[in-house]
């Protein structure tokens, strides 16, 4: 009884892991360019109701440099990881995103994010982004491979 049973657990396992689930959204990480790292040190991630004129706020999350974030600095540019385990902590297509830095009082708006809904078998699969408009201008979303933590993935590029 027990070789049937534990059989029978194997193969259910194993159906559920072949079979195919949409994937999660990807996110954007906010890159800065020509920034101190003063200027930088506390950004406000705001959510916005999609298509709606950034009029219904959704959440706010706070990034405060040497808190739950990871700055990566080269030269003169800081990638900012968002590490939280909350997706809408980060830039995500589910809402349209302001990127506020209150030291410089400069908003960058970030919507329209277009993802290809993909599916896949494992709980890592990410849908691609397409593009994204930042600041009323179309970007074509790459993909950035740069081979150290926290560096890559999608990127909107915010300069001073």
């Amino acid at each position: 009884m027990y070789r049937i049973v534990y059989s029978l657990l194997i193969f259910i396992l194993l159906l559920e892991g072949c079979s195919n689930k949409p994937c999660l959204n990807n996110t954007i990480t906010p890159v800065f360019i020509g920034f101190s790292q003063a200027d930088i040190d506390t950004i406000v991630l705001r959510a916005f109701k999609p298509n709606d004129n950034y009029l219904h706020l959704i959440d706010t999350v706070v990034i405060v440099n040497k808190g739950a974030s990871i700055y990566t600095i080269k030269n003169d540019t800081t990638i900012v990881f968002v590490n939280s385990s909350n997706p809408n902590d980060w830039i995500n297509p589910d809402f349209n995103w302001q990127v506020y830095l209150p030291a410089k009082n400069k908003t960058t708006s970030i919507s329209n994010i277009r993802a290809t809904q993909t599916e896949g078998s494992g709980r890592s699969c990410l849908n691609p982004i397409n593009s994204f408009e930042q600041d009323g201008q179309s970007i074509t979303a790459f993909l950035t491979q740069s081979g150290y933590d926290y560096t890559s993935g999608y990127m909107a590029f915010i300069h001073n």
